[in-house]
């Protein structure tokens, strides 16, 4: 599949996480012309630059965009990174020098790790059902598609969205997100998009707050279908 420009992808991005081109450029240490520069397709960033917006904005442009540079340029960063790392962790457990404050740090890195894997399951096991079901494809005995529905609630995160916006490019079905608002835990709290499909196009707004109701849309590809298409309230509430 054709990538896409890095400038049109950057501006996507920017907008579903709700800032500005003044905000980002403030974030990633860069002038807000250059971000015009880019978004509008007038210059090919450097890699660094690539790498430093990536690394802001939590989205990496180097595999999903058309860049210009191959990713072992961005392997060479990684592997410079990782040999820091290492001299630093040699070091760190070396006790023969600053003992006491080695062992406080490796003591305090060790509770932080376990917190965080703890913190980390509990999320994952509260969020695997809705990943899980947020896309459903139903196939006829002869494989082909008879049915896909595509369902959001409040517990995906951003990352989720991303994920069902690229896994349903294979059956020809385009979304785009309008307007999305996420909580203080980064779940979803307001969803606004147009979806696009063979069968037909629309497009929905809801609240996905308080309860986890569910928005969303399917497309049927039945013979004896008596709705092709819906859009919005077709799945009711879990």
């Amino acid at each position: 599949m054709e990538k896409l420009d890095f400038g049109t992808i950057l501006i996507e991005v920017r907008k579903a996480k709700g800032l500005t081109q003044d905000e980002v450029a403030e974030k990633c240490k860069i002038t807000v012309r250059t971000i015009q520069r880019i978004e509008s397709g007038l210059v090919t960033p450097r890699a660094f630059t690539i790498k430093i917006i990536s690394e802001t904005l939590g989205f990496d442009f180097f595999e999903t965009s058309n860049t210009g540079y191959e990713v072992c340029t961005e392997n060479q960063n990684s592997n410079l990174e990782n040999h820091k790392v290492l001299w630093y962790l040699k070091d760190l457990f070396n006790l023969k020098t600053n003992a006491m404050k080695k062992i406080s740090i490796l003591s305090t890195t060790t509770l932080i790790i376990v917190l965080s894997l703890f913190a980390f399951n509990s999320k994952s096991f509260a969020q695997s059902p809705s990943k899980k079901n947020s896309i459903t494809v139903q196939k006829n005995a002869d494989k082909s598609v008879k049915r896909i529905e595509v369902r959001f609630t409040n517990y995906l995160t951003y990352d989720s969205l991303i994920s069902i916006k690229n896994d349903i490019k294979e059956y020809n079905i385009k979304i785009n997100y309008k307007k999305i608002e996420f909580d203080e835990d980064n779940h979803l709290k307001e969803i606004s998009l147009e979806a696009f499909t063979d069968m037909g196009s629309g497009s929905f707004y809801m609240p996905l707050s308080d309860t986890i109701k569910i928005g969303g849309f399917f497309v049927d590809y039945s013979k004896d279908a008596k709705s092709k298409f819906c859009i919005g309230g077709c799945f009711g509430k879990e």
